[in-house]
């Protein structure tokens, strides 16, 4: 189901979105403009409200030292959410074999954290302290710094301790 908001703000759902006829959009003469006001209507109309159902446990990784399950930390929540297909809309890479990935929908991928790692806390997670959080890893060379709002890159040692098959299955080793 679709989504959108019209002009006084107010949710109503989007029978037609496969019928969409270019001639519905407001489009002004210059091409770039057009361009804009397309990708703006395409991203109101790809708002989706269900979010996707958390299963905590798709998210637990092996513990070596512990042999249990455990959360991930932070870039391996990364790496996961950028490798799993259903989130695709939130997260996704740019140019794999660098490791540079793009997230989507910022507050949704700090809501996310905020669930896989059962932080049981009265404030809720933005997407400012995690983008901080992130931020940490630049020092200790996990991750890259970018100079692209939204856009971050794993660093090429943190890519060569992760595999990722081809076919993009859920096949991920963590050598810690």
């Amino acid at each position: 189901m679709f989504y959108d908001i019209d002009e006084n703000d107010e949710l109503f759902l989007l029978d037609d979105v496969v019928n969409f006829n270019i001639d519905d959009t407001p489009l002004d003469q210059d091409s770039t403009t057009a361009v804009a006001d397309i990708h703006d209507w395409l991203y109101k109309v790809s708002f989706e409200l269900s979010d996707i159902p958390l299963d905590r446990k798709e998210w637990l990784l092996p513990d070596v030292s512990s042999s249990r399950l455990r959360s991930p930390r932070l870039f391996e929540f990364l790496i996961l959410l950028v490798t799993k297909p259903h989130y695709e809309s939130y997260a996704s890479f740019t140019d794999r074999h660098k490791g540079i990935f793009q997230i989507h929908q910022p507050e949704k991928v700090a809501e996310l954290w905020q669930a896989v790692k059962s932080r049981q806390s009265n404030q809720k997670m933005t997407y400012d302290k995690f983008a901080r959080a992130i931020r940490w890893y630049y020092k200790s060379n996990i991750m890259q710094k970018t100079n692209t709002r939204y856009t971050f890159q794993f660093s090429s040692e943190t890519l060569k301790s992760c595999f990722v098959d081809e076919n993009n299955n859920r096949t991920i080793s963590f050598l810690t």
